[in-house]
């Protein structure tokens, strides 16, 4: 079973292609190759690995929209709730999927740090349910890795992952017995104005608040939008609320998990990464599949 199942039109052969390679950098196994075994029914064959697929990313473009393949594939995706679609030229979405947050990519070129892609990345992370467990990109690592992941290096990575876990609530605990537990300000309730963090407090919240100007990239109920901000208060150590002077970016408070140098939303709706290694820090956030912001801290 694949992580990802990629529709696209043939047309867009090479494009996906790109998406295929970046997406296996990534540690994800990808089923995208129209390319059917002699003898094997090419329907059964594509429908086969349709419904077994975690994810289905639809590639939106001139020659997808008009091809029923791809609009029967990306409905397959969306009835099973696992649909992320990208738009790799300017078009005009069929009816059906117009209020699907889509990722732009249309000037995208394989860039693993594009905006566009860590947005699309970020939908795909939480439809997989890994938003907690991103595999750094191969790059680091100094190879590639195949499309298709073995899985016993994915349980290895859980059970790493797992005894930080462990370790993290020990040492937690600890300090708790021993040190005398002072957590500081109670979190604030619903309704409870946002109460000031510590400013030595080393909190995944108290590392991301501040102001990020940026863009609107796609919205589902309008058009792309230049010079937004967007504000991201501490409420506790590990939730923020963000605000923004753009009336179409909703007050939402977000849970937060970390993954290396990347701040991810934990849980919800809402798609946030904040990407600390770059300075100034960038924000890639996605309320409530709306719509997809991007932008950097001033």
């Amino acid at each position: 079973m694949e992580d990802i199942f990629i529709s696209y039109a043939s047309e867009d052969r090479e494009r996906a292609r790109l998406f295929a390679e970046a997406f296996a950098a990534r540690g994800w196994s990808v089923w995208w190759d129209r390319h059917i075994v002699p003898g094997e029914a090419f329907d059964t064959r594509i429908e086969q690995a349709l419904d077994a697929a975690r994810c289905v990313v639809v590639l939106w473009s001139g020659a997808s929209v008009a091809s029923e393949w791809v609009r029967n594939e990306a409905a397959v995706g969306a009835e099973r709730g696992v649909l992320v679609p990208a738009m790799i030229a300017a078009v005009k979405l069929p009816l059906e999927f117009r209020r699907k947050q889509t990722a732009d990519l249309s000037d995208w070129q394989g860039d693993a740090a594009h905006a566009g892609f860590e947005s699309l990345c970020a939908g795909v992370s939480r439809v997989l349910g890994e938003a907690g467990q991103r595999v750094a990109p191969a790059a680091s690592r100094g190879a590639a890795l195949p499309v298709k992941r073995m899985e016993g290096r994915r349980i290895a990575w859980m059970a790493l992952l797992g005894a930080g876990v462990l370790l993290l609530g020990a040492l937690g605990l600890r300090w708790l017995l021993h040190d005398g537990g002072d957590v500081g300000p109670r979190p604030p309730g619903p309704g409870r104005p946002v109460e000031t963090v510590v400013a030595a407090e080393a909190s995944l919240a108290a590392r991301i608040a501040g102001t990020y100007r940026g863009d609107v990239m796609a919205d589902s109920k309008g058009s792309s939008r230049s010079d937004v901000s967007v504000t991201v208060t501490a409420i506790d150590g590990r939730s923020v609320r963000i605000a923004s002077d753009y009336p179409r970016i909703p007050v939402v408070d977000v849970s937060l998990t970390r993954a290396g140098e990347q701040v991810l939303s934990a849980d919800g709706d809402t798609a946030l990464s904040v990407d600390l290694a770059r300075q100034p820090p960038q924000l890639i956030y996605s309320p409530r599949g709306e719509l997809s912001f991007s932008g950097v801290r001033r």
